[in-house]
């Protein structure tokens, strides 16, 4: 059985999409702090919602292929990633696979 990461939103957030300004304002309360996050970080969120790294990574490489290659896609979305869990938006956690 091997084990993989899997991201998802941190619960409770609240949520205001600003779309005419290519904004999502996310409100952590937890940690009582007020985020902007542009379309790139945005689309990153979004695609947090249980998806292993490697779907992930599948998935955001899709969305931006016309404008970046795949190594460009994949190190932007780690980058991505850290930021988002450095403000605690978006969670990892290890996830087994499980065989029926």
């Amino acid at each position: 059985m091997s084990s993989q990461w899997r991201y998802t939103k941190t619960p409770d957030l609240r949520l205001r999409p600003l779309k005419e300004h290519g904004y999502l304002l996310v409100f952590t309360p937890s940690r009582p702090r007020l985020h902007w996050l542009n379309l790139n970080a945005w689309l990153i969120f979004e695609l947090c919602d249980g998806k292993t790294e490697e779907q992930l990574r599948q998935a955001y490489v899709a969305a931006v292929s016309r404008k970046l290659s795949p190594e460009e896609a994949w190190s932007q979305l780690q980058a991505g990633l850290a930021q988002l869990e450095r403000i605690d938006v978006v969670r990892k956690s290890e996830a087994k696979e499980v065989y029926i």
